[in-house]
Order: structure tokens, then C-alpha cells, then sequence
């Protein structure tokens, strides 16, 4: 036996059970997807192997160990959209980070990938079909990103969120609508039998209507500012029942449906941004009603306790907020990829399932913030009013399963359908990696850091 096959002998584990690699990263919405799947795979087989795949610089490399997770990486970095040395170092950079991806699939012995988008993971999804292995690629987003519409061209099999004749991910895949994957937590949370619990865990009074400011796994500042603007504004016009001045008049006019209740804000910031926040709040007296934090560590209690959030369109966002039914004002990223965040919104509020506003970043302040929140909690109570009512309690009947209930056991048998039809991980391979590297290029160009750079597992 030659001494290459011998090494790979000794890297490649016996494939005695289901092995499987999680490509993800970049940001929250792609990585906790990932984790409810991962989960799901564990849950459905409970003697799995999962690991995932990523970069050491990113939120993956956080989230992912404290999930309980291994992290494999390569020094992926973001497809370059403009000519220039970056585009042009690209190609080769993107071969090497391919083919360090395919060692270490081989040495986890995967048997299957699954690709959650963000460019961190497409060297792995570009390995696993180098190496003719089964990959699922899980698109969540109403547009899909640069590196889900390559994997899903590689893959020929998509899991998607929303309508699959929109999406625009290739006439030959095979395509199942599955919804979101929300982590286990979210997906079982009863939200309405939570609420009180939930509210006397917060310390939040039946008088005081409780709304939840965060701008997702990174922050925003857009919204923090006009969180603080709105806090200040409540206290000088005496919207939170003290005593005030006349400034801001019109913010507090706007609140309208918010008069006779005391306004509380909960804004979970960057970590870079509390300090400054919580001084602005200070000087502006908005530290009476509004608290800042760096993070919440059970939303399923936030999304309980809170009478409206303020979030961006994140898909995950979206997908939590349409499975619990929470009042919420959607501010888009602005500059989110083929303004994607702004068709996730949209998509949300013609669900039905949550009453909506969605606002603009640039016109975004603490007046239209005021604004928005009268006529969310607006929407709110006359949904309310038009539910039946049970004869006996007075309450409302439970909420329908939302589509992202099951979306990451969706996933999960879609894994293990594939997995028995696993053939050897031999395959030759750095022609294909090139290849894909050029599609990302051209597809790139058309479409208009690490801790450490060399491959590494992270615990």
C-alpha cells in the first residue's frame, strides 16, 4: 500500500455511523440555522457525528463551540464585487481554501454537507461536491445571497424558506419549501403561555408596555439611536407617567395608542456601542425607562415578555417573529445583499401571522420609531379583538404551527434520506475547485479576517 493511501487510511475515520458537515458563518442568521439542524440531526439520530465548517474570525467561531460544536476553518473571505488585486488574488486563494476543506472533510469521514449560506461556507460546499459527496444547501432568505445561488448550481438540492418559484435557484435542483430552521428553544416556546412568567422574570408591570430593540447578532446603531431618541422623548413629555417638559412634543403625539401605559425599552446593543448608549441615555434622563444591554440570553422569554420588538429583516429574525406571532417593527439593512432584507419584510408581513411595519433605515428616528409602535401595538390589539374567544376562559385559541416549527427536522431527513447513498470521498479534485472558483469570480462580478490564516479546528 502506497504511503499516500496509508495517511489517508489513518486520517479518514470508519464510517460506522452518520457523519455529517454543517457549512456556516458570517452572521447569526446563517450560523443559528445551522445549530437547530445540527440538533435536529442529533435528535433524529442520536449516535451522529456533526461538526461544522467556517472561518476563525467570524461569529461561527464563537457560537458555534459554545453550542457544544467543533469548527473546522479556512481563510475564506468575501467574494470581491469590484475589479481591483483583491478580485484578481481571489481565485487562487478561494483553490486553497477548497482543498483545505477537503481534508478536512475526509477526515471527519463526512458523509454529507449541508451548506446554511454566508461565504464562509462555500469552500466546504465546493469540497463536498469535488469529493461527490451529497450536499443540501438551506436558503433562507426571500433573495437568495451570492453563495447560496453557486452551492445550490453545485448541490441540486435546495431547502428553501419562501416560494420556491421565486427564489431563483436553479430550474434543474430539486427544490423542497421547508421553512426556517429556529433553534429547539424558539420552535417549542408557547408564547402566550410564557407572557406572564416571562414579564414577572423581566420585573415588567401590567401598566408598562415592554418593547425589545435588537438589531440582531451584530447590533445596529441605527437602531439604538433612535431607541435612546424615543426613550428621552417618553421622558420629557411625560409618556412614562413622571412629569416632563414640552421637547419632542411630536414624538410623543405619535406614540398616541402608547398613552396610559408606561413605556419600557429593552435595546440589546453591540458591545462596542453600551457604553456611549448608556451614557446618552443618562444625560437625557431616558435611563428611567430604557436599559441597554450586550445580550439576552433567552429570547424565547424576550419575545414572551415584550408587547412589540424592533428588529432588522434578518431571516432568522423573520422566521422567529412569524413563528411566535410578536408585534414588530422591521427597519432593513440597507445595505444587505440585492436588499434582501427588505423582501424578507415584506414576506413576513403577508404571511399574516405577526402584525408588521416595516420602516425605512434613513427615515428612521425616535418620532417614525414612536409612530411605527403606536400603529404595531394598533394592529396588534385589533387582531386580538377579531380572534374568537373560548366560551370558558376568555382566551383565544393556540396559534397553528408556523412553517419554521419543523424546518430544521425538514433538513434533518433530507440528510439521512442522502446519507445511505454515500460513495468513497476519493475524487480527484483541484481542476473541479478551480472551476467553481471561476464561477464565483464571474458570478461576482455580474452581480453588482482571520484569526489565523492557515486551517484549524476550534473547540
Amino acid at each position: 500500500m502506497s504511503s499516500t493511501t496509508s495517511r489517508r487510511a489513518r486520517s479518514t475515520p470508519q464510517v460506522d455511523r452518520l457523519r455529517v458537515v454543517v457549512a456556516a458563518g458570517g452572521t447569526g442568521g446563517h450560523v443559528f440555522p445551522g445549530i437547530a439542524v445540527a440538533a435536529a440531526l442529533q435528535r433524529r439520530v442520536p449516535e451522529a457525528v456533526v461538526t461544522f465548517a467556517g472561518t476563525a474570525d467570524r461569529l461561527e467561531a464563537t457560537l458555534v463551540p459554545a453550542a457544544g460544536y467543533e469548527l473546522d476553518t479556512t481563510p475564506m473571505v468575501a467574494f470581491p464585487r469590484r475589479p481591483g488585486l483583491a478580485a484578481l488574488l481571489f481565485p487562487a486563494r478561494f483553490v486553497r481554501c477548497v482543498l483545505g476543506a477537503r481534508r478536512q472533510l475526509r477526515r471527519r469521514g463526512a458523509q454529507v454537507v449541508v451548506g446554511v449560506g454566508g461565504y464562509p461556507s462555500v469552500p466546504a460546499v465546493v469540497a463536498g461536491w469535488t469529493l461527490r459527496l451529497p450536499v443540501v444547501v438551506h436558503e433562507s432568505n426571500a433573495t437568495p445571497g451570492l453563495a447560496n445561488r453557486l452551492a445550490a448550481r453545485l448541490s441540486g438540492r435546495v431547502a428553501c424558506a419562501f416560494d420556491p418559484a421565486s427564489a431563483g435557484l436553479g430550474a434543474r435542483a430539486e427544490v423542497r419549501q421547508v421553512g426556517i430552521p429556529i433553534l429547539p428553544a424558539l420552535a417549542a416556546c408557547d408564547r402566550e403561555s410564557l407572557r406572564g412568567p416571562a414579564r414577572a422574570s423581566w420585573g415588567v408591570e401590567d401598566d408598562e408596555l415592554l418593547v425589545v430593540v435588537s438589531g440582531g447578532s451584530l447590533g445596529a446603531a441605527s437602531l439604538d439611536r433612535a431607541a435612546v431618541e424615543l426613550a428621552c422623548a417618553a421622558v420629557a413629555t411625560g409618556a412614562t407617567g413622571t412629569t416632563g417638559t414640552s421637547r419632542a412634543a411630536d414624538a410623543v403625539d405619535a406614540v398616541g395608542a402608547l398613552h396610559g401605559r408606561r413605556l419600557r425599552l429593552v435595546v440589546k446593543a453591540s458591545p462596542t456601542h453600551v457604553a456611549s448608549l448608556r451614557a446618552a441615555l443618562a444625560r437625557g434622563g431616558g435611563d428611567q425607562v430604557a436599559e441597554v444591554v450586550e445580550h439576552i440570553d433567552d429570547m424565547a422569554a424576550a419575545y414572551s415578555a415584550a408587547d412589540a420588538v424592533v428588529v432588522r429583516g434578518g431571516a432568522c429574525t423573520v422566521a422567529e417573529i412569524e413563528h411566535l406571532g410578536v408585534p414588530a417593527v422591521v427597519v432593513p439593512l440597507p445595505s444587505a445583499t440585492d436588499d434582501h432584507q427588505t423582501a424578507n419584510a415584506e414576506a413576513l408581513a403577508a404571511s399574516g401571522r405577526a402584525p408588521v411595519v416595516v420602516v425605512r433605515d434613513g427615515d428612521l428616528d425616535g418620532e417614525t420609531l414612536a409612530a411605527a409602535l403606536a400603529r404595531v401595538v394598533a394592529l396588534a390589539e385589533a387582531a386580538e379583538a377579531c380572534l374568537p374567544k373560548d366560551p370558558d376562559s376568555g382566551s383565544a385559541p393556540p396559534r397553528g404551527a408556523s412553517p419554521h416549527a419543523d424546518a430544521a427536522d425538514a433538513v434533518a431527513r433530507w440528510v439521512v434520506e442522502l446519507a445511505p447513498a454515500v460513495a468513497s470521498v476519493d475524487a480527484p479534485a483541484a481542476s473541479s475547485a478551480v472551476s467553481a472558483a471561476s464561477s464565483i469570480s464571474s458570478s461576482s462580478s455580474s452581480s453588482s479576517r482571520s484569526t489565523s490564516t492557515t486551517e484549524g479546528t476550534t473547540r
